[in-house]
């Protein structure tokens, strides 16, 4: 039913392809959420310089300053003024992006800047810009490190110097606020070198249907991860990519009434046609019914059997699934039936049924006992986490469960706390949820060791961030961890 509609189809980031700032930069302008914020904004911009056009940056502040200097010298931009003087200012002919924060003072003779950029991370934009679905011409993020990055691919794509993720991180390292980036994937890199240290990623938010799928591939496949464990809707949008099927920009001009006639199911600014779901439920149903049911399974049993299931009829397409199964890399899904897979096995068990056979349950629980195999089964233990949520906080109780389970059954299991940390999400602690729950509240769990472990928490959209952290580690590892 997709094709009745004019659709653009995304595609996944493929860090293999994307080696520098200004390929993953591009890349990010076909993918989702805030990669695309970035990427279109960009993309803009180089119009802008390539088109001659004067460029007028509004910005109050002061880090910035010695960057806009430099793309002034470089033809990139014609002025820097502040907020104060735009009421005073010929705005004709000129292109205009607003940096920061400004006085709402300010905000009418702002907001006249027709086709002005916005980049900020409170989320300001002009009245009616930003809509359901719909983020043109902003980025939602520190500025530092946006224009950072704009700085290095508008280098690389105007001067034709290569920068490597090397370059963006020398950069980054002027700005206070770009610490937790950088401190971020010197974690990644020390945890994934450690011989003696077993690494456990967990997903949460839409980073799939996000187009992060091959990042999720290449830490698997690179050996970056031991264990991994998933919202089941993450796993889900995942598989229907893991068989060449698409996913697609959302047009705003098609109301979400059009896109419920047509069955296209909407996710923040993309689409995910519905015959995707029932093409990968008929996948999903000769796997189940390979499976045995005189006792329950535990999901990363039945994440394995799809795996197998992708390796052989899909070798030649990646998947998270395929590539865990190649690589002997647990899938947990604590959460499992809340997902269109968790909906296909109901569907499935209802035909089970009807043939006179027992149901297959699938019982996340049984997957605690893997976790406490692989947390005691390695000296220290790492964990990078996108987002909360459900995998994370399962995968970091391990800890206490061992604590719990020695006390109360009388157990002499080797205690452990996760010695590496990291993590990106959007979220403040104050808003007290799993995404925003800090390293230091977990250290009164148990669950990290403070004293002799190494953390970071990036506070940001990691469609935005993720990727640079996973090139920059392949970058130091010549590829192979």
């Amino acid at each position: 039913m997709s094709d009745h509609l004019e659709l653009q189809s995304l595609e996944r980031l493929d860090l293999r392809k994307s080696t520098t700032v200004g390929g993953i930069v591009k890349a990010m302008s076909q993918c989702s959420f805030g990669a695309r914020m970035l990427g279109e904004v960009a993309l803009k911009i180089l119009g802008w310089v390539q088109g001659k056009r004067p460029v007028r940056v509004v910005y109050d502040g002061k880090q910035l300053l010695g960057t806009f200097e430099k793309m002034r010298l470089k033809g990139w931009i014609r002025e820097v003024v502040s907020s104060d003087q735009v009421r005073n200012l010929n705005r004709d002919g000129w292109e205009h992006l607003i940096v920061g924060r400004y006085s709402e003072g300010f905000d009418e003779d702002i907001h006249r800047l027709d086709g002005a950029i916005y980049i900020n991370k409170e989320e300001i934009a002009r009245p009616g810009q930003v809509r359901d679905g719909y983020f043109p011409d902003v980025v939602f993020a520190d500025p530092e490190f946006v224009i950072t990055t704009l700085y290095c691919a508008l280098t690389e794509w105007t001067e034709g110097r290569t920068q490597a993720t090397r370059d963006l991180f020398g950069q980054l390292a002027k700005y206070s606020s770009a610490k937790p980036i950088i401190a971020g994937a010197e974690t990644l890199r020390d945890m994934v070198t450690d011989p003696e240290c077993t690494v456990f990623l967990t997903l949460s938010g839409a980073m799939t249907i996000a187009k992060m799928g091959l990042v999720i591939c290449d830490m698997i496949d690179l050996g970056m991860v031991n264990v991994v464990s998933s919202t089941g809707a993450l796993m889900a949008h995942g598989l229907i990519e893991s068989v060449g099927l698409k996913h697609y920009k959302h047009n705003p001009a098609h109301s979400d009434t059009l896109l419920a006639d047509r069955k296209l199911n909407r996710v923040t600014d993309t689409l995910e046609p519905e015959e995707n779901f029932s093409h990968i439920e008929r996948i999903l149903d000769e796997v189940l019914w390979a499976l045995k049911s005189d006792e329950p399974i535990a999901p990363t049993a039945f994440h394995s059997a799809v795996g197998e299931y992708l390796a052989t009829h899909h070798p030649n397409e990646r998947g998270a699934l395929k590539s865990a199964y190649e690589k002997n890399v647990p899938v947990l899904c604590p959460a499992f039936v809340d997902s269109e897979i968790g909906n296909d096995l109901y569907v499935h068990n209802e035909r089970r049924r009807r043939a006179g056979r027992t149901p297959l349950i699938v019982w996340p629980e049984l997957d605690s006992e893997l976790l406490i195999r692989k947390m005691t089964g390695s000296k220290r233990a790492g964990i990078f986490s996108v987002g909360g949520g459900v995998p994370r906080n399962n995968t970091q109780n391990v800890a206490p469960l061992i604590e719990i389970a020695n006390e109360r059954l009388e157990l002499n299991m080797p205690t452990r706390m996760f010695s590496y940390g990291c993590r990106i999400a959007p979220d403040a602690m104050h808003y007290g949820h799993l995404s925003g729950c800090t390293y230091s509240e977990n250290g009164s769990w148990r669950k990290m060791d403070l004293e002799n472990g190494r953390f970071a928490e990036i506070r940001g959209d990691a469609t935005q961030v993720w990727p640079f952290l996973v090139r920059h580690v392949m970058d130091l590892m010549g590829n192979q961890p």
